[in-house]
């Protein structure tokens, strides 16, 4: 009888969490909002671990309010969107500025590092809230370590 015990211990632990015991997964609300509150696009919402680069997509519908995504691993991950008509063309990033803001540039032509990503160090049993707007944020390529830059919330 102990032996069957032992065989089914694992899997009785990694049903806990469902019921309350044991680590829980981190819950990600992430709003997608452009132009004067505007969310009546479909995007694709991505969460990407700045250290490896691992990448987690999640669908984000039109006229949604927003989502909360479970981000099973902890780390430091940045988020961003890119619209599912046009991906190539119109993406977004949480960098802190508001919907729509313009003046991105500084006078010498340079990027406000006001643009640069937020990122948001993810930990087990966490609830973080994450804002996507800003049309000028520089975007990581996925799957791989995050090189444009960002900085810790």
């Amino acid at each position: 009888m102990g032996a069957i015990a032992i065989l089914f211990l694992p899997l009785f632990l990694m049903g806990c969490e469902k019921l309350g015991i044991g680590a829980k997964t981190p819950q990600v609300t992430v709003k997608f909002v452009i132009y004067d509150n505007d969310n009546s696009f479909a995007a694709t919402v991505y969460a990407q671990e700045v250290n490896t680069g691992q990448t987690t997509k999640f669908t984000y519908g039109p006229h949604t309010p927003s989502i909360t995504v479970d981000l099973k691993p902890p780390g430091t991950y940045v988020f961003y969107a890119k619209l599912v008509e046009a991906p190539d063309d119109y993406h977004y990033g949480y960098t802190g500025n508001q919907a729509g803001a313009y003046g991105h540039m500084t006078r010498g032509g340079t990027r406000d590092p006001s643009t640069n990503l937020i990122a948001v160090d993810v930990k087990p049993a966490g609830k973080y809230k994450v804002f996507i707007s800003d049309s000028w944020a520089v975007l990581p390529e996925p799957g791989k370590p995050v090189t444009v830059p960002w900085h810790r919330e």
